[in-house]
């Protein structure tokens, strides 16, 4: 053997080694028995947690939302065409009945000409043949024509009248497209957007104009379906706005929507009993709601809604034992609890005050399991 060189010897404790060699061993969770392989402990699975609590009597909860105008009106031209003018811009104040924009309306000024003329030429048709009628029906009155020529006489007036009835109607529709070539203000507002230009081509129905009118002002806020269920209509909230510290404003509830929208939400639009001169549509703020008023003056206690799980056997939590620097155990303990509030489930039976219990990877954890506590 060269110097500076020790040979490599695998070593194995028997049964007859000393105890404390085994310890040793068995605290670094590596070992050999006779012909074993080395063994190798599993990870400490890392748990978030939460502290069984009593529930507030009145809690309160807030969810962002954004100002908009009591009335928003889109406004936009019955039919289409080549937009010719438009008479307001962004920031401009318009009283009820103003004209807002125009459409070329030379190919529909030449219809309601040719349907005048229609007209006309219907007039004279039906007087013609009401003349010829008047006069048939005094030969036949006299026996100088006959029934047939009569009955014929008397369906040309009935054509007649028909076609002018009907050249009638089409100068009144053409007359009502003229008016569709021009918006007009519903009420008295703000314009708040021009969505077009001059000589664009717009098709009918498509927004050109955005109004917001009236003094009342709104606030739609998403809220998640945990809570929806305890809000109802007349309400009473508050809302705050950033762009206005300090100041807070009482609102009511005045719609609910009964399906998600896309964000997984249910809007919901409070109004502003008081609102101030300074709130503007668009500004961004938050609105206050209050749950649990009238609740017994005897807190109940609340588990949060990600640590209940359920199975077969009913609903059940993992109750976290022994804890110590930072470790602990999970135990399954069936529970029973009762309706949603703003922080959980109201507990009726399974859990005592300031128990701590899992909230995350419930189905991945097992009875008696060491874990290591990450606070929720």
């Amino acid at each position: 053997m060269k110097r500076g060189f020790m040979s490599k010897r695998k070593l194995v404790f028997c049964p007859g080694m000393r105890k404390a060699a085994w310890a040793l061993l068995a605290a670094t969770g590596m070992w050999t028995g006779c012909g074993d392989e080395p063994q190798v402990a599993e990870p400490i699975r890392p748990v978030k947690y939460a502290e069984v609590r009593p529930a507030s009597a009145v809690q309160s909860q807030r969810f962002a939302g954004t100002a908009k105008a009591g009335i928003e009106a889109r406004l936009s031209f019955r039919t289409g065409g080549l937009i010719e003018s438009i008479h307001v811009k962004v920031g401009d104040r318009v009283h009820a009945g103003q004209r807002i924009a125009t459409l070329d309306s030379r190919d529909a000024v030449l219809a309601h000409q040719g349907a005048k003329a229609a007209l006309e030429n219907a007039s004279m048709q039906k007087a013609n043949a009401q003349s010829r009628l008047i006069r048939v029906r005094q030969l036949y009155q006299a026996d100088n024509v006959s029934l047939a020529e009569y009955e014929q006489a008397k369906n040309g007036f009935a054509s007649a009248t028909s076609g002018y009835e009907s050249a009638r109607k089409s100068l009144e529709l053409q007359g009502r497209q003229l008016g569709y070539n021009e918006i007009h203000a519903p009420v008295a507002g703000i314009v708040t957007a021009v969505h077009n230009e001059v000589n664009e081509v717009i098709q009918a129905g498509s927004p050109l104009v955005e109004l917001s009118a009236g003094e009342d002002i709104e606030m739609e806020v998403g809220v998640p379906e945990g809570y929806i269920a305890q809000i109802q209509t007349g309400q009473p909230v508050r809302v705050r706005f950033s762009a206005l510290p300090g100041l807070n404003f009482a609102a009511q509830v005045r719609e609910i929507a009964y399906a998600l929208d896309a964000s997984s939400t249910y809007p919901v639009i409070v109004k502003l009993d008081a609102p101030s001169p300074a709130i503007r549509p668009g500004m961004a703020g938050e609105v206050e709601f209050r749950f649990g008023a009238g609740e017994p003056s005897e807190d109940p206690l609340v588990v949060p809604v990600k640590a209940v799980g359920a199975d077969a056997n009913g609903q059940y939590v993992f109750v976290i034992d022994a804890v110590d620097n930072g470790m602990g155990t999970v135990h399954r303990r069936p529970i029973r609890v009762g309706k949603l509030v703003a922080d959980g489930f109201l507990v009726e039976e399974g859990l005592a005050e300031r128990e701590l219990v899992a909230t995350a990877g419930l189905r991945s954890l097992l009875n008696g399991m060491q874990v290591r506590l990450l606070q929720e």
